[in-house]
């Protein structure tokens, strides 16, 4: 009955930070300038933690849709670790079968707002034409919509991939406490405007 009052809770305060479920890549024709993974925090042995390999799998499974010729692994280095959020999350994308030439790593972002500025740093500058380039974005839903504005603040025209069975949706506990960080990061992403 607790876990279950948890659940709803979590999935209620979780549900404005989410973007809607996006319609599967190749039927929509959405074909993009490059997947960009978010980085997550690695755990005290710099590896994987459960949600940093959820996003890994995630843009490893649209890599395979052959929507993007690029996969971008942004994060820098958290928590002390000796190697960046990138550089972990760009060999499991490697271990899934993403090509080496096609990862691009951004190893220094630090914040949400870092991944997008460092992102069109690397993107925009090497872009084609005018267009805003269009990106998928791979991160959990709870942060799918201040992800999208900040990308879209840094010139971008993202979109974002929906983890359809995300741990946000599995692990109430855990989701209840990414939805509150997720707040409090919009409340001050809204005064550094």
């Amino acid at each position: 009955m607790r876990r279950r009052l948890l659940h709803t809770l979590a999935q209620a305060a979780a549900r404005p930070l989410a973007c809607p479920p996006s319609a599967p890549a190749r039927e929509a024709g959405l074909a993009a300038d490059a997947i960009i993974v978010l980085g997550a925090g690695l755990d005290a042995r710099a590896e994987m933690t459960a949600a940093s390999r959820e996003r890994v799998d995630a843009a490893a499974a649209l890599w395979r849709l052959q929507v993007a010729t690029r996969v971008v692994v942004t994060g820098g280095k958290t928590r002390g670790a000796a190697r960046s959020e990138a550089e972990v999350m760009g060999e499991g994308l490697l271990a899934r079968g993403v090509p080496a030439e096609a990862l691009l790593l951004e190893p220094l972002a630090m914040t949400t707002r870092d991944n997008a500025q460092r992102c069109a740093e690397l993107l925009l500058s090497d872009a084609r034409s005018t267009a805003p380039p269009v990106v998928w974005l791979v991160t959990q839903p709870f942060h799918g919509r201040r992800a999208r504005w900040l990308f879209q603040k840094a010139g971008f025209a993202p979109m974002v991939w929906h983890i359809v069975d995300s741990l946000q949706y599995r692990d109430p506990g855990q989701a209840l406490q990414w939805t509150v960080r997720e707040y409090l990061a919009w409340a001050k992403a809204l005064t550094l405007r």
